[in-house]
């Protein structure tokens, strides 16, 4: 019997997220700060350290359980429906107008590289994780049950949400965690969705970066005054994150009934044979 058909999702998916909250604490910025770094680069030099970590464990572990098909990694089915990659454009033109009318020329460019270095090693460790290793899982135990489908995506998407709960322990407080959590969960049901109807892993982990990409270049060193008000738990600033992504949820709901539920079980199958 093959390892991954004893595994409980629900039970890897604590391990999982007590085992992220454990290598996010790391406290790999303080020697990074040692090497005259700033406190811009220090950040993204440890996140890039951190992800690339749970990239390469995840990517491990989806050989290790033989779950290349589901997972969206193999190459004996074709990236399919390539279109609906470009549905998410409109956060990506949300993201840059949001910038538009921004003075770029005190930005130093080794930090506008860094940032993309970083949300790369986001946009990948995430994907790889939360839709390579945990969406197989929760599939494999649901898949045969009444809406067994939209479980297993949504519980994958709502694990991924949860892990940004980590944030409460960087000082932030508890509302736009709370935002951060639904943001989360709606992004990554689309993505979830998405990797079921295109095929494809990768892409979906190149728009996971894209989007936090553009979305982070106003944070900038250079870009903003140094003393920006704080107005993070204003209304706006709480609804609008859990708006941008609403679309794409829905969008996702449209498109699940849609996926074949018989070359699904297919690719388990291939899978765990």
């Amino acid at each position: 019997m093959p390892r991954s058909k004893s595994i409980n999702p629900i039970k890897a998916t604590a391990l999982i997220l007590i085992a992220m909250g454990l290598l996010m604490s790391i406290p790999i910025k303080s020697i990074v700060l040692h090497y005259q770094f700033s406190e811009f680069q220090s950040d993204y030099i440890a996140l890039c350290i951190k992800m690339n970590i749970l990239f390469l464990l995840s990517y491990l572990a989806i050989k290790r359980l033989n779950i290349e098909h589901i997972a969206g990694m193999s190459p004996d089915y074709k990236w399919k429906y390539k279109s609906l990659n470009l549905i998410p454009f409109y956060i990506f033109l949300i993201g840059m107008a949001s910038v538009a009318s921004k003075d770029f020329s005190e930005v130093i460019p080794f930090n506008v590289l860094l940032l993309f270095i970083g949300c790369l090693s986001v946009g990948f460790a995430e994907e790889f994780l939360f839709r390579g290793v945990l969406q197989p899982l929760f599939l494999h135990a649901y898949i045969s049950k009444k809406r067994g489908l939209l479980f297993g995506v949504g519980a994958a998407a709502f694990s991924f949400g949860l892990f940004h709960l980590i944030n409460l322990f960087s000082s932030e407080s508890i509302l736009p965690v709370i935002t951060q959590v639904i943001y989360a969960t709606f992004i990554g049901f689309f993505f979830g969705v998405m990797v079921l109807k295109t095929n494809k892993i990768v892409p979906i982990a190149i728009t996971h970066a894209l989007i936090n990409f553009f979305f982070s270049i106003q944070f900038l060193p250079g870009l903003q005054p140094e003393n920006i008000p704080d107005n993070t738990e204003s209304i706006g600033a709480l609804i609008i994150p859990i708006l941008l992504p609403f679309p794409l949820f829905c969008i996702g709901l449209i498109l699940l009934p849609k996926i074949n539920i018989a070359k699904v079980k297919e690719k388990l199958l291939t899978n765990y044979k």
